[in-house]
């Protein structure tokens, strides 16, 4: 090996991001940037406006009138699995009639323009058979959900003979809260059909192999038919590492 191939520096030493002359300058490129295929459409998704419950009806009639709307999607019209929960457990679908939290996707509306599809978004009319919802862990275990992942327990040694036996023990509660994840650049993802059932999606996503097959198991293909490309993203800080399966799987 000649010394030039060698790995020089110590942890400690400042390396420079291999994009930061283009972060600086503008001229790194993400997705928001790619060039718009001709005739590309937006999609815009319409979300539940209680926290819990199950819809009874969804009249999207004047959604689909409005101005600029090509289609408008339910959990009806996907062709694949409406799934794309990261647990295994089936617990997060695309579109649902069943509401679980604030804003949970009910529908899209796909047109010519992100403000068309937004401002028909609006226009719909959705009905729910309210509940009670859980806020808060306690109340969540009083109702019996489950774990969103099986517990875990990491054990070594005799833990509790090592705690009967300290001088000292300190007990107490903590709760903590949700997380922002504060990125720069929101979600995004860009699709584009390629030949039979090929897709080649375009996001910012921190797990580009699970939102592949997220892609794969919605559309009903091989996951061979589905190519992820992530060029940079402007943040993630685990904001985008499965939030990112919705809007891959939409678009």
């Amino acid at each position: 090996m000649k010394d030039s191939d060698r790995i020089t520096g110590a942890a400690h030493d400042s390396v420079i991001h291999d994009s930061a002359l283009k972060h600086v300058t503008g001229r790194a490129e993400y997705t928001d940037d790619i060039t718009e295929p001709m005739g590309c459409l937006h999609a815009y998704i319409g979300t539940a406006t209680v926290a819990k419950g199950r819809v009874t009806a969804l009249d999207l009639s004047a959604v689909r009138a409005a101005p600029g709307v090509v289609a408008v999607l339910t959990d009806t019209d996907i062709p694949g699995r409406n799934d794309i929960s990261p647990t295994g457990l089936n617990d997060e679908p695309i579109f649902s009639r069943d509401v679980q939290f604030h804003g949970q996707p009910l529908f899209a509306v796909v047109a010519e323009s992100r403000d068309l599809a937004r401002r028909a978004c609006a226009l719909a009319k959705v009905s729910y058979d309210r509940a009670d919802p859980a806020t808060d862990i306690d109340a969540a275990e009083a109702a019996g959900y489950p774990d969103v992942t099986t517990p875990l327990t990491l054990a070594r040694g005799d833990a509790k003979s090592a705690l009967a036996d300290a001088p000292h023990r300190i007990q107490g509660r903590m709760r903590v809260g949700g997380q922002d994840h504060m990125y720069l650049e929101g979600q995004i993802a860009l699709a584009i059909p390629g030949e039979d059932d090929e897709m080649t999606v375009f996001a910012s996503t921190q797990h580009p192999s699970e939102a592949q097959h997220m892609v794969a198991h919605a559309l009903g293909v091989p996951f061979n038919a589905v190519v992820m490309n992530v060029r940079r993203m402007g943040g993630g800080f685990g904001g985008k590492e499965t939030q990112m399966n919705l809007f891959c799987a939409v678009s």
